[in-house]
């Protein structure tokens, strides 16, 4: 809900925000000038101060025409400091600077400071001489202070001041308001939102909720909604029994969903194990029937094993296909997951996809054959359509704790994660291009062998872990 400016629960913490940030501002800004100007004040005294102290020393520098002695005192034992120290003669030329390389000997003034007689004067009745304001580069003050001896000026001592020296000072000063400041701002700030925030925040709750119904599963939906026995709360609990009443109707639409689909599914499933199963077995006799009429070699001897294996396959994705939990009569070994990696070739150079194979399975192992080939077979091809591309694909094959462990990932486009929660169901919405069943079947052949199966989703990679109970005894 967005509550119109006319609305004191908005108004009033608002208004009591405006006024301490502006007094918070207000206080930081005059604090800041006024400081500056006390620091640039204080250094003209101090230039003036320095400047009398040396005026004396200074004439008689003049009139003895010892530019060595008003250059020691210009240059002091620091080097004059930050400000530069003019000492110029009766004719207006410099006779002496601690920045001698700057401004040079014999030098008119008004040829090295052209901007001087522009300079305003900010005259201190208790001490001649007068400071004056400029803007020139780095110089922002001029101290101008005559040197008089027997009742005639016999020159004049010019100091250039900047702001250079006391910045390190001001900033040391402008960062301690400002923390002040925003110390009293963090205190005045949460008060102001505090008041208003604590009449407005169980609307402002239930408006966002109400906001989300249509947009999000109202089975997931968690809201906090308030249970007291003011107004706001009569309203809270009918929006939380409108919420389960959604939920409900959500669960019950899914389960008809889900239940066409597996119709859909059984439907399927008969019509291929029709079409496919006679076929299938008279593949498989012919195949026993031409090695018992023919003797074979050994490369014609693998090929038979390896078609074997493929038809004995597809038998097994039939199985799982119906949902039918029935034994396999051979053990897996090394050669049917190496059968995976071969079968998964074609479509791996057609994506242009690296594969790494990592298989650490050198014995049988105590598991029907057909349905762990069919799971993996379905799994690569899967990464590899996803990593199409230049990506790449990793299989991990390993058996540990009277487990087979197959890791799968693949880089490429990342599963969202709304997606992961339906990745398994039949025809899923996600997936709208495709038959749908592959990762479904896996499901089933992993449910039917009592393991785990689950996707994650890390990066640009997305893995899939599988893990399958060993049993006790071989197939065979």
């Amino acid at each position: 809900m967005t509550l119109p400016l006319s609305s004191y629960r908005l108004r009033l913490p608002l208004s009591l925000s405006i006024a301490a940030v502006v007094t918070a501002l207000s206080m930081a800004v005059a604090l800041g000038l006024q400081t500056l100007a006390n620091l640039r004040e204080d250094q003209g005294r101090n230039a003036m101060t320095l400047g009398h102290a040396m005026a004396g020393v200074q004439i008689q520098a003049l009139r003895n025409d010892d530019v060595w002695l008003a250059y020691s005192l210009l240059r002091g034992p620091d080097g004059g400091g930050d400000a530069v120290w003019i000492l110029v003669d009766q004719a207006g030329r410099i006779f002496a600077s601690n920045r001698p390389r700057r401004f040079r000997l014999d030098q008119p003034i008004e040829s090295a400071l052209p901007w001087l007689p522009q300079a305003q004067p900010q005259v201190f009745d208790e001490m001649p001489g007068r400071v004056s304001r400029v803007d020139h580069d780095e110089v922002r003050r001029v101290l101008r202070l005559p040197l008089y001896s027997d009742d005639s000026q016999v020159g004049e001592l010019i100091a250039l001041l900047s702001d250079a020296p006391y910045l390190p000072r001001f900033r040391e000063i402008l960062i301690g308001g400002i923390l002040v400041t925003g110390t009293i701002l963090l205190i005045l700030l949460p008060i102001g939102w505090l008041w208003g925030r604590r009449m407005v925040g169980p609307l402002v709750r239930l408006a966002e909720c109400m906001g989300r119904v249509g947009r999000e599963d109202p089975r997931r939906m968690q809201c906090t909604l308030p249970d007291d026995d003011s107004e706001i709360g009569r309203l809270g609990r009918q929006f939380a029994a409108m919420l389960s009443a959604l939920a409900q109707k959500e669960t019950l639409e899914q389960q008809m969903i889900q239940a066409e689909r597996l119709a859909a599914v059984g439907r399927v499933a008969a019509g291929v194990a029709h079409e496919v199963n006679n076929p299938l077995g008279g593949m498989l006799m012919a195949i026993d029937t031409y090695r018992r009429a023919h003797p074979v070699d050994a490369q014609t001897e693998r090929l038979l094993n390896l078609l074997e294996r493929a038809l004995r396959q597809i038998q097994g994705s039939v199985s799982a296909l119906l949902v039918e939990a029935r034994a396999d009569l051979r053990t897996l070994t090394r050669d049917d997951l190496e059968d995976v990696k071969t079968l998964a070739q074609p479509n791996r150079v057609k994506a242009r996809v690296s594969l790494r194979w990592e298989n650490a399975c050198d014995t049988a192992i105590h598991l029907p054959a057909a349905p762990v080939r069919q799971l993996l077979l379905n799994l690569v091809l899967n990464a590899v359509q996803a990593a199409q591309g230049n990506g790449h694909v990793e299989v991990r094959i390993t058996t540990e704790d009277h487990h087979l462990t197959m890791r799968i990932e693949n880089s490429g486009r990342v599963i969202p994660p709304e997606q992961l929660l339906h990745l398994f169901e039949p025809y899923p919405a996600s997936r709208p291009h495709t038959q749908g069943l592959g990762l479904w079947v896996c499901y089933q052949i992993v449910s039917q062998l009592g393991g785990t199966i689950r996707a994650e989703a890390d990066g640009d990679v997305t893995r899939f872990l599988v893990s399958l109970p060993l049993t006790s005894e071989s197939p065979v």
